[in-house]
């Protein structure tokens, strides 16, 4: 992958001191030929494309992850007070079914970082670890690290006091991968931290995803192997029915995080839900135990989150990304800029246009 270095709007990390970082998920599911997640959520290529029946969904900036996509989206992020995009990257393991679709998921990160508008705004890598994208040995992993430790000399990569910042999206799937032995996986992280280091990129910042609801002692080995804890999204476990759960009641899991997470043996990076709502993905006949679905925020609710998350910034200080000095740069991340299937959105969308991104501005 070929990286272009000569951002030179972002080349000075930013004074973040006394403000709050505002970050979203980035997923690059969408490209245009088949199978795609236009027409199902299996990359199924004999299910009808959803969007006529869900148009409201369907993106302004463009429908697919290319370069003008990008452009776009970044700009208007930018100009809505965005901070960073924390783009989800895939393992295209060679020589497997899953090659081909790992490349096209990591399109996100290949398009910001070619992209004329990329000192506009800030990135970090998410490692998406699932099952079929994981690197399982030490060859896999030199080569992830590869290409992690090129993007993070990109002038835009998200920094804390010079610290490039990193998640591995999910903490116990790591352990697994590496059959719960803390050992191997701080060897695998170290290498990671050594290869920064001798790019002349200084030590690097890694967190673990953790649900909301997950308690982290001092002993839990996430605290012993990250430096912080985050959560992509949590969904509540209400129920499966048809009508639609208020949005109040996805919210509140986010805000009882932020309380049960304040005094964590190492700093939790919070999350707002812009929704949960997997309609398009879920077939009306099917026994599904996960048909939960939430009404999307209104304007007021959407606003009163936003609200909600920096008043309790101040509340609860040991939120956010670890400094240097011990305390913590206020950062949160939104679930997310184009989960179109499953409802987190917050790009603009025919239904709702910029509304989420004028919040954020108003806010932010």
């Amino acid at each position: 992958m070929a990286l272009c270095l000569t951002r030179g709007a972002a080349a000075e990390e930013p004074s973040d001191a006394g403000r709050v970082l505002v970050g979203v998920n980035y997923f690059a599911g969408w490209w245009e030929s088949l199978p795609n997640k236009w027409h199902g959520k299996g990359w199924s290529t004999n299910e009808p494309d959803w969007r006529p029946q869900f148009a409201e969904r369907v993106p302004l900036l463009g429908e697919y992850n290319d370069q003008p996509t990008m452009d776009r989206e970044i700009a208007a992020a930018a100009d809505h007070g965005v901070d960073f995009f924390s783009i989800l990257w895939y393992f295209p393991r060679p020589g497997t079914p899953h090659e081909k679709t790992g490349r096209l998921l990591n399109r996100g990160l290949d398009c910001f970082l070619a992209s004329k508008n990329s000192g506009r705004m800030r990135f970090m890598i998410e490692y998406c670890n699932a099952t079929v994208f994981r690197a399982t040995n030490d060859v896999e992993w030199a080569s992830c690290v590869e290409t992690w430790v090129a993007a993070m000399r990109h002038p835009s990569y998200l920094r804390v006091d010079g610290r490039p910042i990193f998640k591995v999206h999910g903490a116990d799937q790591f352990l697994r991968t590496h059959d719960r032995d803390p050992d191997l996986c701080r060897r695998r992280l170290e290498a990671l931290r050594a290869s920064a280091r001798s790019a002349g990129l200084g030590e690097v910042c890694i967190g673990g995803g953790i649900m909301a609801a997950n308690a982290v002692k001092p002993a839990h080995p996430v605290a012993k192997l990250f430096d912080f804890t985050a959560t992509y999204m949590s969904v509540p476990d209400a129920g499966p029915r048809e009508e639609e759960y208020p949005y109040s009641v996805l919210a509140g899991v986010a805000r009882a995080g932020r309380a049960s997470h304040a005094e964590d043996p190492i700093p939790w990076v919070p999350y707002l839900a812009a929704g949960w709502n997997p309609r398009p993905w879920t077939h009306p006949k099917a026994d599904d135990p996960h048909r939960t679905f939430f009404a999307f925020p209104t304007r007021e609710e959407w606003a009163a989150e936003l609200r909600a998350i920096k008043d309790d910034f101040k509340k609860y200080p040991r939120l956010g990304l670890p400094r240097a000095d011990g305390t913590c740069q206020p950062a949160f991340t939104i679930y997310a800029w184009n989960e179109f299937g499953e409802g987190g959105i917050v790009a603009p969308t025919r239904g709702e246009g910029h509304m989420r991104l004028e919040a954020i501005r108003e806010n932010f």
